[in-house]
């Protein structure tokens, strides 16, 4: 039996989280490390741009139309992303691929064909509003920010801040845990792309 292929741009953190979730047995996951095809590929039923760095020149172009592309693109929107392709972004900033729930956005047209693959995926997920860090990257970066602020201000240690964090709201990593699973480059990315419209998200010092 043919197996489906799912073609997969990851770097080794992100591999490993792909690989974190069940992926059934008439799947095929190849993995590429850059936005080179290889002729003997066999064409797959999907795309995932796990690799952040690849996206702005990614010859999106080539990939065949009416597949889905998933594209870990959290701080950007679906009009800065090529027209004219099934593009998805999905949430994968470090560990996020591990939660049980996907956190998605689309527009309407493309929707159908993403939700009929992660139906065979039997991958749980949520459509969101397409806008910059989707929603539960923005609650967590201003989460690490406000603990940001905390600590300059002599509040308390940043491991004190984690353990009262998770005894407080039962999340599964304090702030500084958090900053340090996603990377502090990230969140502060997407702090300042929300600043330039709600100083709320203005990155503490």
């Amino acid at each position: 039996m043919l197996k489906k292929v799912l073609l997969v741009w990851a770097n080794e953190l992100a591999k490993d989280d792909f690989l974190s979730r069940t992926i059934p047995s008439d799947f095929e996951v190849i993995f590429l490390n850059d936005a080179g095809r290889k002729n003997e590929i066999p064409s797959p039923v999907a795309y995932f741009i796990l690799e952040e760095s690849l996206i702005k020149d990614f010859p999106f172009h080539e990939l065949e139309d009416g597949k889905p592309i998933f594209v870990n693109d959290v701080c950007g929107t679906l009009d800065l992303l090529p027209a004219g392709k099934c593009l998805i972004r999905i949430n994968a900033w470090p560990g996020f691929l591990k939660y049980p729930l996907l956190e998605l956005a689309a527009r309407d047209i493309d929707k159908e064909s993403a939700t009929i693959l992660l139906a065979d995926l039997h991958w749980p997920f949520r459509w969101v509003a397409d806008i910059r860090g989707m929603v539960t990257p923005r609650v967590v970066a201003m989460i690490v920010n406000e603990a940001c602020f905390a600590l300059n201000q002599n509040i308390s240690s940043p491991s004190e801040i984690d353990i009262a964090l998770k005894l407080g709201t039962s999340y599964p990593l304090g702030p500084f845990e958090w900053a340090k699973q996603i990377g502090s480059h990230r969140i502060i990315q997407l702090l300042t792309e929300l600043s330039a419209e709600d100083d709320r998200y203005t990155p503490a010092p």
